[in-house]
């Protein structure tokens, strides 16, 4: 009778016969002008929500990125020589034990620019670490170290911003992570190789993100130590 009622007052303003939806259960009278603004409204939500998820997928599968420079087999065994020594790998239950006497070290490391030598050490190890598991497929214990890489070069960071502070010298220390960098990179492009059949199991694509992204800070911390630095990592800004 409600219905009926409306449909007639509207009818008599000339708004043509009403048309009836159901929003949350409710039974609410529209008209037909109002009808076809709320289509309209409704492609343009599902508009955005596909872009929104286009994006989304964008980032979680790394369609940005950074696009690291081929590495022969003899660039690769070079970094795995150059840098330091990874005895045990996760998860072997020994591994615990290095993990505490690296804290253990780090602790007493004194100065920030000891500890953010000392990051960067531990950084190669980590990633190293993802290195070798990705040779061995293990993509849950390879995703685990990428973001261990990720925080320990935060972490590096950290501590160079301390040093600046307490005017320690760490230019030196910059030259030499440029070098240490310079052998990352061919890491994280055998790894990249085999990131995209990894389908992100156990956030790998994400984790191996952040370690481009905090691969790339890093580069651009050392620049602000002695500028030209970052000019050694062309591809980070093409």
């Amino acid at each position: 009778m409600i219905v009926a009622e409306f449909d007639s007052a509207l009818s008599s303003r000339g708004l043509g016969r009403a048309v009836l939806i159901r929003v949350t259960g409710v039974q609410i009278p529209v008209a037909p002008l109002a009808s076809k603004i709320m289509k309209l409204i409704s492609v343009c939500f599902a508009v955005l929500l596909l872009v929104f998820a286009s994006t989304s997928i964008s980032s979680v599968f790394g369609t940005d990125d950074y696009q690291f420079p081929k590495a022969t087999a003899g660039q690769i065994n070079e970094a795995v020589e150059k840098l330091s020594h990874v005895r045990i790998l996760p998860p072997n239950p020994l591994n615990f034990f290095i993990s505490v006497k690296e804290n253990i070290t780090r602790f007493f490391n004194a100065s920030a620019a000891k500890r953010a030598e000392f990051d960067l050490t531990l950084s190669g190890k980590r990633l190293k670490e993802a290195y070798l598991l990705t040779e061995k497929n293990d993509v849950k214990n390879a995703s685990k170290a990428l973001f261990k890489y990720s925080r320990r070069l935060e972490k590096l960071r950290e501590q160079m911003e301390k040093a600046k502070i307490q005017n320690q010298v760490v230019v030196e220390l910059s030259e030499k992570i440029a070098d240490d960098m310079a052998m990352h990179e061919r890491f994280l492009y055998v790894i990249s190789q085999k990131s995209e059949s990894y389908q992100n199991s156990y956030n790998f694509a994400g984790n191996f993100q952040k370690a481009e992204n905090e691969f790339m800070e890093t580069v651009l911390a050392i620049d602000n130590v002695k500028p030209g630095l970052k000019d050694r990592f062309p591809y980070l800004w093409d």
